[in-house]
């Protein structure tokens, strides 16, 4: 009979993290890196529990949790061994068509919620880039020099990481994405199999919700108090991704605190979880400079970070950013390598220059000062048509306010009869998974002029006159 090779595993005793979990987070590094390869067999349990050690009750807990995420598989009558992950029923295209549809350009309509105004967009400044690239430099715009995208841009934006969102990290580390989706789809293609666990935030955004269902994994959900997401309870095994919008929470709004950043740090490292921090409309902080990014603090390398250009440049430009873990570089080149690059090459150069001339953050801050107005303006008009019938939270920051309804007040039929007013306010509701009895609604003021917001908030006076 042949024997599968005993594996070489440190484990330490003496960690707080339990020891099925070490085995459990070793073997699973090694399946992912490729060091353990597909279809190869694993020890038998007692035989591993042995060489290590340990208990097999502890083997036992640690292959069951890699069958349950799809990293192996039980054949019957032969053992345990490595799925080939590159072949688990994950999308061999991305979702992003379903995914990009919320974000796709539509007539905006008051007071439709995280859209931004497109006629502040800088026409001209843009258009020079393009032209400077296409003149000086016109295989920019079609040959490809590295999966992980332009390096002019992942240099610039390293750039931009360091002065704004308060980390350095190497242009090494950054890869152009085609957006969220494509960043997320990404991250879950080399942290984990179909059929694994994610913690997400409930309330929370419905088609990244919806994205990460479809690629196969099981959310659990994560509430939330004054302070941001709470840390999902001790369980024997954490979900291997926590996803979080630490800088400005959809829909609620609100930054998580440093204290509970800190938290999540310490609790994905002693559990072995990898965090993913969508830096959702972080810019857009309208009291002091924006609040430094969670991955700034993580000393234990466990922070895939995400950001885009849809919400701050344009949302047709279809391009953001993914900075991925030391431990995963490889991991994430193999992924690009085997799927492609899905970000769009010819707006990569220009969008580089755009940046290292200044024009990016140009743009960020007359944006910035417009939308502070037009923030105020509609805080201004909710104290004076609105105060009677609900309350509302001003976390001087974001796209969209949430205006708290009464429990007993329909926040769907409400939010449905003002659509057919051609007022966009979606109900709050909606956004949560678990059971809940909040009621609301999101208003928004990035495009609006001050008539526009004038005459919504008084077609929605007359509606809650009538629901309350």
């Amino acid at each position: 009979m042949v024997h599968a090779p005993i594996l070489s595993l440190d484990l330490d005793p003496q960690s707080a993290t339990p020891l099925f979990a070490q085995i459990y987070e070793a073997l699973r590094r090694r399946i992912i890196s490729g060091e353990q390869a597909a279809n190869s067999r694993l020890p038998a349990t007692r035989r591993l529990a042995e060489e290590l050690a340990v208990s097999r009750a502890t083997v036992v807990a640690a292959y069951d949790q890699l069958e349950a995420e799809g990293f192996v598989e039980g054949r019957t009558g032969s053992g345990i061994y490595v799925s080939a992950i590159g072949s688990v029923e994950l999308p061999s295209q991305p979702v992003v068509t379903q995914f990009e549809h919320d974000f796709a350009p539509t007539t905006l309509q008051p007071l439709q919620p995280g859209r931004p105004d497109m006629d502040l967009f800088p026409h001209r400044a843009w258009a020079k880039c393009f032209a400077k690239v296409a003149r000086t430099e016109p295989e920019a715009l079609t040959q490809f020099m590295d999966a992980f995208g332009d390096p002019e841009l992942r240099n610039a934006i390293g750039a931009y990481l360091s002065e704004w969102r308060g980390f350095a990290v190497s242009p090494e580390r950054i890869v152009i994405t085609a957006g969220t989706a494509d960043a997320v789809e990404l991250c879950v293609r080399t942290i984990t199999a179909r059929g694994g666990a994610i913690a997400m935030e409930d309330p929370g955004y419905q088609p990244l919700r919806s994205l990460v269902q479809s690629l196969g994994l099981q959310p659990s959900w994560m509430s939330q108090d004054s302070e941001g997401a709470q840390t999902p309870p001790n369980a024997p095994f954490a979900p291997p991704i926590t996803l979080l919008t630490p800088s400005s929470n959809f829909p609620l709004g609100g930054a998580m605190s440093t204290a509970r950043r800190v938290q999540f740090l310490t609790w994905a490292r002693n559990n072995g979880t990898w965090l993913i921090e969508d830096d959702y409309d972080s810019e857009f902080r309208y009291a002091g400079r924006p609040i430094p990014a969670m991955a700034g603090l993580d000393q234990y390398g466990r922070t895939f970070y995400i950001g885009s250009f849809s919400k701050i440049f344009s949302e047709t430009l279809r391009l953001g950013f993914l900075v991925v873990p030391e431990f995963f570089v490889g991991a994430v080149r193999e992924n690009l390598r085997s799927y492609g690059a899905k970000a769009s090459l010819s707006a990569q150069r220009p969008l580089s220059i755009f940046m290292q001339n200044g024009d990016f953050h140009r743009h960020i801050r007359k944006m910035r000062r417009i939308y502070g107005e037009r923030r105020q303006i509609l805080l201004d008009l909710l104290k004076t048509h609105l105060n009677n019938f609900g309350s509302w939270t001003d976390h001087h920051a974001g796209m969209q306010i949430v205006l708290n309804l009464p429990e007993n007040v329909d926040d769907v039929a409400v939010s449905s009869q003002a659509a057919r007013e051609n007022v966009i306010c979606p109900p709050l509701s909606t956004y949560y998974a678990q059971p809940q009895n909040r009621s609301g609604l999101l208003v928004g003021f990035c495009g609006f002029k001050p008539d526009d917001m004038q005459r919504s908030a008084l077609i929605l006076k007359e509606i809650l006159e009538n629901h309350t």
